[in-house]
């Protein structure tokens, strides 16, 4: 594995991450729009979504840290940050409970990513069934929404500027 810091200036295709640390590693590309802001390209997928087994919130956030490396659309690597999850833990929380009452009442497949506001459920093209419903639902992916990442990266830039 490579150190962390020696990561920067490389490209992110070349380097080893490894994944038995102590906080989530996550590999993110950025874009710059023309006003000259980054913003994350994707967002960063946590766990599926298992309609019938859900995944606890303390596993789901095993990790109170989250390592970002950033990346551009060449694959060079740029910044390396480490987050504090935990910072936001009562939002993200708010988030899980709305997807987990969804799930339970039978409406999984009326969620919508714009429901919460940094956790989502992603939607994946196919369906399968849901509790309490014979309604099909999407199968979905649990995942930290790019407007939780423009955050993070708002606030790694604004850390550099002073």
């Amino acid at each position: 594995m490579d150190s962390f810091e020696a990561l920067v200036g490389k490209n992110i295709n070349d380097v080893v991450l490894d994944v038995s640390a102590t906080f989530f590693i996550a590999p993110l590309e950025y874009f710059y729009k023309n006003c000259g802001r980054r913003y994350p390209a994707s967002k960063f997928r946590m766990a599926d979504l298992d309609y019938f087994d859900l995944i606890d919130f303390t596993d789901l956030f095993r990790f109170e840290q989250i390592l970002i490396i950033w990346h551009d659309e060449t694959g060079l690597i740029t910044d390396l940050e480490l987050y504090y999850l935990s910072n936001d833990f009562d939002v993200l929380f708010a988030d899980y409970y709305y997807i987990k009452k969804a799930i339970d009442n039978g409406e999984a497949h009326k969620l919508r990513e714009g429901d919460t506001k940094y956790l989502g459920a992603s939607r994946l093209p196919d369906k399968v069934p849901q509790p309490n419903s014979d309604k099909l639902a999407n199968r979905r992916e649990l995942v930290l929404k790019k407007k939780y990442l423009q955050k993070m990266l708002n606030e790694m830039d604004l850390k550099r500027r002073f």
